[in-house]
């Protein structure tokens, strides 16, 4: 008996291989070599054979220009007839409860000593696919397209349209877009917050931060929504819409502890840590004003060598008397921000002496070389403003001063020890440093591949960067072409000379207003004050979700690790894609019990601890759901597939039908603060489109069809799916930032700490 499932359209396939899929693996091939998360997949009675179902026709042409690359053939009018066994076969999407890493925790800050062996577990049999999280992205796609740019001179007027859309906004979910932030006790501000406030008990805690909305100063004060903020929205999901490069993404370097968790495991192990004695130094250019030391020639000490606290069995003691140079921690034998002990010499006790002397390679060099770079870069660097311990423990600049100083007189001095990563089957070193838990720069930026390439879709592209004689760009990505651009940052920088470095917007979005009811209380618009959880803070360092991931849950080819990075170390791996646009997820758990978002849900919490919390937030006069607010949209010479781009961005649940859509809780989009807590999740449609009539003797706005227009007008875009399955309301995916231990930070580097282990192991066979 057919189960006829919500998706109508389906194909059935088998593998090339000729080997069946487990669930783990076909998540894999829906999410990462598909490419497309909306799709189902269900098991058959035979192993090898599959049947994919999609909601619309055009998902599953999508599916089959995919299927080669991914594995996989059609089967020529296989029977695609779902059991209500083959149901329960259905591959589901990624455990929303597990994919924690077993292992790991916070690592060491430097303190410079070789974790006891037999102390670590052997490495995990299998892993879990990632957990959910409160954030999705719209990859970007292969190519973008270009077009002529239209000037505001009247001469790109003929044949295109002018006008307003006129909108309504009804939030879901509570919203709060804030406008006025400020801190207990800061007597400097102007509007001083007061310790107490009335509707909330007892004394708030000095610097607890208070955040309210924009609100108009006549009748019963209508709550404004700033027209910048929906403009911002706009543009955010028309750039996803269109597949349009990414403007201001900044620029960020990272790096991670090649040692920060190593079991006693041997087998397949073919990068091992081992200890090193400096034996020739040469001096390179650092950048146009600093050099750098650095070894050339090395003298390595038995891999055999064992520091295990349990056997009582010491190979090498730290700070024994006659011992040599031992550097431990960031600031090279000083204490900067280490949490531990910092070691200053190491004894080598075992009688053997060096078994072999080794050059450093040009990799290994550079990749110093580009470390000591990113710990001194202030802007983008370790030590950047974004570093937890910058400005409390250590400034910025005192950091940078002695890493410098260090670098340049102090380390690798003959005779020094050092720690580097072996690779025993090529017989090289990979990298090094000063300590055993040495940091390592990853090949990548987020901005820049292997520290020069421009990384696809960040910077302007080559039709942009062309001028004709005027210095005007010869053509313009979708979103420049309708918003302008300023050439202030990287993400426009190069495009126009003269008068056209910059670029005016064809489209303006003024502010929305509050519709107030006469009789309307203010106990009736807006929540309690309420003590907000400390929002997480998703950064690109988190490469398990900013980064593509073709391979998680499986192994990289290179290697056991299961996580794609930015680049480990050259030549040892493929670094990462970024993932593209995030988006916040409509979360279900943020209707409460009530289903109507009026009871507190994920984002309130009025524990004491909280209360203290200077890093949460004290939301004020927040709307409660099924408040509406009116904007107008008004546009200036846009061709007709503009105008309907801009009306399915702002109201995806509007047409959704026109889109494909068949999301039982329909669509919905994200707006102001804390979205990632299940706040601010709006629906927006648009009321009328009145568009320009210039031709008799006054110009007159002519109302027209929203529905019509946009039926008539729409052209499908490559990004069209994934993004409209990004703003489905109750989101399947969405759930609070993963944890272990209770700790955001403690998951994410509990996971990359496990990846850094297993990247030393091959792959089985191999």
């Amino acid at each position: 008996m057919d189960g006829k499932p919500d998706k109508p359209h389906r194909i059935r396939v088998r593998t090339c291989d000729g080997k069946p899929r487990d669930a783990r693996e076909l998540n894999r091939l829906r999410s990462n070599q598909l490419g497309m998360p909306h799709l189902d997949i269900f098991q058959t009675d035979t192993p090898t054979e599959l049947i994919i179902c999609a909601s619309i026709e055009d998902h599953i042409k999508a599916v089959r220009n995919k299927l080669a690359g991914a594995g996989l053939e059609e089967i020529a009018n296989g029977n695609t007839t779902i059991t209500t066994e083959d149901r329960t076969k259905t591959v589901s999407r990624p455990s929303q409860q597990g994919g924690q890493t077993q292992h790991g925790g916070r690592t060491p800050g430097g303190s410079g000593h070789r974790p006891q062996q037999g102390q670590q577990p052997a490495l995990a049999s299998q892993t879990k696919p990632l957990p959910g999280k409160p954030y999705g992205f719209v990859a970007l796609p292969s190519s973008f397209d270009t077009k002529p740019p239209v000037w505001h001179d009247g001469t790109g007027s003929k044949e295109r349209f002018s006008g307003e859309i006129r909108c309504e906004l009804e939030n879901l979910t509570p919203l709060l877009v804030g406008w006025e932030r400020g801190q207990v006790g800061d007597a400097d501000s102007d509007w001083p917050v007061p310790a107490t406030l009335d509707a909330v008990d007892g004394k708030l805690t000095a610097g607890k931060s208070v955040l309210c909305p924009l609100r108009a100063p006549w009748g019963k004060r209508p709550v404004i929504i700033p027209g910048d903020s929906l403009k911002g929205l706009l543009r955010h999901e028309l750039g996803a819409l269109l597949g349009a490069p990414m403007e201001r993404v900044a620029e960020r370097s990272y790096s991670y502890r090649p040692n920060a968790m190593y079991p006693s495991e041997s087998k397949n192990r073919f990068l091992v840590p081992r200890l090193a004695s400096v034996l020739e130094v040469e001096t390179k250019p650092l950048d146009a004003d600093h050099q750098a030391r650095v070894p050339k020639r090395l003298g390595l000490f038995p891999i055999t060598l064992e520091y295990n606290k349990k056997a009582n069995k010491f190979d090498y003691r730290f700070d024994q008397q006659g011992g040599a140079h031992y550097r431990g921690g960031q600031g090279a034998g000083e204490r900067l921000n280490s949490k531990h002990r910092v070691h200053t010499s190491l004894k080598v006790l075992r009688d053997e002496e060096q078994t072999e002397s080794c050059d450093v390679p040009h990799a290994a060099q550079d990749g110093y070389l580009a470390t000591l770079r990113h710990l001194v870069d202030l802007g983008h660097g370790h030590f950047s403003e974004r570093h937890p311990d910058v400005p409390k423990d250590i400034t910025g600049d005192e950091a940078r001063r002695r890493i410098l100083k260090a670098a340049a007189e102090e380390v690798f001095q003959p005779g020094d020890f050092i720690w580097v990563e072996w690779d025993t089957r090529k017989k090289c070193i990979v990298s090094l440093g000063w300590h055993y838990y040495y940091r390592w720069a990853y090949t990548d930026t987020v901005r820049r591949q292997g520290g020069r390439l421009e990384r696809h879709g960040l910077f302007p592209l080559d039709r942009e960067r062309e001028k004709d004689n005027e210095g005007a760009p010869a053509e313009l990505s979708a979103v420049r072409r309708l918003f302008g651009y300023t050439g202030d940052n990287e993400g426009s920088a190069g495009i126009g000379d003269g008068d056209y470095t910059q670029l005016m917007s064809r489209v303006s979005v003024n502010a929305a207003l509050e519709v107030v009811g006469d009789n309307e209380a203010d106990d009736q618009r807006f929540l309690p004050p309420t003590f907000l959880k400390e929002l997480g803070m998703p950064r690109p360092s988190a490469v398990e979700f900013y980064l593509k991931q073709p391979h998680h849950p499986g192994s990289r080819p290179s290697d056991r690790a299961t996580l794609v990075t930015y680049g480990d170390a050259a030549g040892y791996d493929t670094p990462g894609e970024l993932a593209g646009r995030k988006f916040y997820l409509d979360r279900k758990d943020a209707y409460g019990n009530d289903g109507k978002g009026l009871a507190p849900g994920p984002a309130a919490d009025s524990s004491p601890e909280n209360r203290k919390n200077e890093r949460s937030t004290l939301a004020l006069e927040a709307s409660k759901p099924g408040r509406k607010f009116r904007f107008t949209v008004r546009f200036r010479d846009l061709d007709a597939h503009e105008v309907a781009a801009i009306l399915v961005a702002l109201c995806p649940d509007q047409f959704k039908g026109v889109l494909g859509g068949h999301h039982a809780d329909g669509y919905c989009s994200k707006l102001g603060y804390a979205r990632p807590l299940g706040w601010g999740s709006v629906r927006i449609a648009a009321r009328q489109l009145l568009l320009l009539d210039e031709a008799g003797d006054a110009p007159v706005l002519n109302e027209a069809d929203p529905a019509a227009w946009v039926k008539q007008h729409h052209q499908k875009t490559a990004t069209q799916d994934a993004w409209l399955a990004i703003h489905r309301r109750r989101h399947p995916d969405a759930e609070d930032y993963p944890r272990r231990n209770g700790e955001i930070f403690t998951f994410h580097t509990s996971l990359r700490a496990e990846h850094s282990r297993k990247r030393r192991y091959r792959q089985e066979g191999c």
